[in-house]
């Protein structure tokens, strides 16, 4: 079977390339990494079971074909069974593997499909509104089947779809979450329409294989022996018995771990419209797994409009395409970063089906490069603070018991800024003019920008938080990364917190229209959102990251056309160099 190609170009980590080979090769990791073997990654006593736990995730080429079979055996009832519009409801890593399938062509599951990854109550209110929900099949998935966002959005669509008189509410609803999940628990209780079960104890960014080939069996109907012949032939290409050196797995952890070592923290990704939720789960998978203990590997996720000049430093870069599909901007792009010495991996997948497959590649060569760097990769701890804080400001919230008012440091019209600790005594609040300039002036010179939006990201809005990260990328020379919330919470969110202290953090909160109220729950989806992005907000700030929260009180399609003229005023006409 014809597997996705990769050419690695390593540049001026050519020496820490071959030594990192080497490396594998003496310690015997490949053979140690498919033997399960826990040594491998220094892990505390407490940390044990879950880590030989996710390791099972190395088994799924063959235990998934049930499971896959009665996915698209389900999708072929979808149609016959009356229902017209199909909505996929879920956050994080298993949101990115959903909006990747959904971009294919023959993604056609009913005549309207749609991914739902947002608790903002103007955009579950306007999204409700889309909907004839006698008609309208809820599929929710959630890999540990207790994510606080999808339970709150399950619980508003079944009183929704109670009030519409639909006679069996449950009916309506299809989820797919591990065994003995919460989720897994309401499927029986309320007996919803199906349940897929997968195998629980591997974590969400590594079940690619889950993920993909669930989204690619329901969304295309796609052969499911095909789809597992593929994620086997992977594991065969990938496997002990290959030589180091033409291991794609083993040969990009090298190269993985070559960089990290070298100090180029920064893996730029590279790909066409139609592979870009693909590329951004690449990102997270390393991102998440190598961030710890303010080490790891950021993910950037290039475009080509950005200057090229903007990853000649620290950076590597990781371009992935369809074979046969000419993309000259891609190719002229990866000529120049080779030439300049920077190293380069090339992927080309030769059809859709190899998705998964190539990101189950990927996941080896995460964990098994994360064994030589002395991380743990199913790990998250920084992640887990900064939900336990969301979770106790909600309850604060919803119990009006809030222990103090954030301070409002400056106001101008619409938007108000709040900085606390560190951030605090490092700008002025003067004015709002001087809090941002004082505030761009902490940036790191071979670091990145990254732009939080936890509020509704509809297409007016996401063009004019677009327009701001360019303006911001191109004065400040950085990369800027545009990751809306609570959605990146998940996927992203460890490296953040636990990663290299190179982050300049924007996070922007704004007051909804009309707050929406979850039935059953003491607080609403804007409460909720809140306590989501403060809990971020003071998890940044305890590590002293630089950070500051620009609410926009008017609301958020009024308060970013605001904020963008006081961010280019901020900014001034001319470029300003990395400090």
């Amino acid at each position: 079977m014809l597997l996705p190609t990769q050419a690695i170009f390593p540049g001026l980590l050519k020496d820490a390339f071959e030594r990192e080979l080497q490396n594998l090769t003496d310690k015997n990791a490949l053979a140690r990494f498919w033997a399960k073997d826990a040594s491998l990654w220094p892990v505390e006593k407490f940390q044990a079971e879950s880590l030989k736990s996710n390791l099972r995730w190395l088994d799924l080429p063959d235990h998934l074909g049930p499971l896959l079979n009665r996915v698209v055996a389900r999708a072929g009832q979808v149609e016959p069974s009356g229902f017209e519009d199909v909505v996929f409801i879920t956050m994080g890593n298993s949101g990115l593997a959903a909006r990747s399938v959904l971009r294919l062509p023959d993604a056609r599951l009913g005549k309207r499909t749609f991914l739902l990854d947002t608790i903002d109550p103007d955009a579950v209110r306007a999204f409700s509104q889309l909907l004839r929900l006698e008609k309208t099949l809820f599929i929710f998935v959630s890999k540990s089947g207790k994510n606080i966002e999808t339970h709150s959005l399950f619980l508003y669509f079944l009183e929704r779809l109670k009030a519409t008189g639909v006679p069996a509410p449950a009916r309506h609803i299809v989820t797919l979450t591990e065994e003995d999940s919460y989720l897994g628990e309401l499927a029986k209780e309320y007996d919803f329409i199906d349940a897929f079960l997968d195998p629980p104890g591997i974590t969400g960014r590594y079940s690619s294989l889950i993920h993909f080939n669930f989204f690619l069996g329901a969304l295309c109907r796609m052969d499911t022996k095909d789809l597992l012949g593929r994620a086997q032939a992977m594991r065969g290409a990938c496997g002990p018995a290959v030589p180091i050196e033409s291991n794609p797995a083993a040969s990009l952890a090298a190269f993985l771990t070559a960089a990290h070592n070298a100090g180029l923290d920064r893996m730029v990704l590279f790909g066409p419209h139609l592979l870009q939720p693909a590329a951004l789960r690449i990102g997270c998978l390393v991102g998440a797994s190598t961030g710890k203990k303010s080490q790891g590997i950021i993910p950037i996720y290039g475009r080509q409009t950005r200057e090229l000049s903007l990853f000649r430093h620290c950076c590597f870069a990781i371009f992935v395409s369809f074979a046969g599909k000419e993309e000259p901007a891609l190719a002229s792009g990866s000529a120049a970063l080779r030439q300049a010495g920077v190293p380069v991996v090339i992927i080309e997948l030769n059809v859709p089906q190899d998705l998964a497959a190539e990101l189950f590649k990927w996941e080896i060569a995460t964990a098994l490069a994360c064994s030589q760097l002395g991380f743990d990769p199913f790990h998250n701890p920084d992640l887990r603070e900064s939900r336990t804080r969301s979770v106790q400001i909600l309850e604060q919230l919803a119990t009006g018991k809030h222990s103090h008012e954030p301070t409002v440091r400056v106001r101008e019209g619409a938007v108000e800024l709040f900085a606390e600790g560190e951030t605090r005594q490092q700008i002025s609040t003067l004015n709002i003019f001087e809090a941002l300039r004082t505030f761009f002036g902490l940036r790191h010179r071979e670091g990145y920008v990254a732009l939080l939006p936890f509020l509704n990201f509809g297409k007016a809005q996401k063009q004019a938080l677009r327009r701001i990260r360019d303006r911001l990328e191109a004065t400040l020379g950085l990369p800027t990364l545009l990751t809306p919330g609570p959605r990146y919470l998940q996927s992203i969110g460890q490296i953040y917190l636990g990663g290299p202290p190179k982050g300049l953090f924007l996070l922007l909160t704004a007051a909804p229209a009309k707050d929406l109220a979850i039935p059953g729950a003491d607080y609403s989806f804007g409460q909720l959102q809140l306590a989501l992005a403060l809990g971020e907000f003071e998890s940044l700030g305890r590590r002293r990251s630089p950070v500051i929260r620009l609410h926009l009180s008017g609301g958020a399609e009024q308060g970013l056309n605001q904020l963008a003229a006081i961010l280019s005023n901020a900014l001034g006409k001319n470029r300003l160099l990395p400090s």
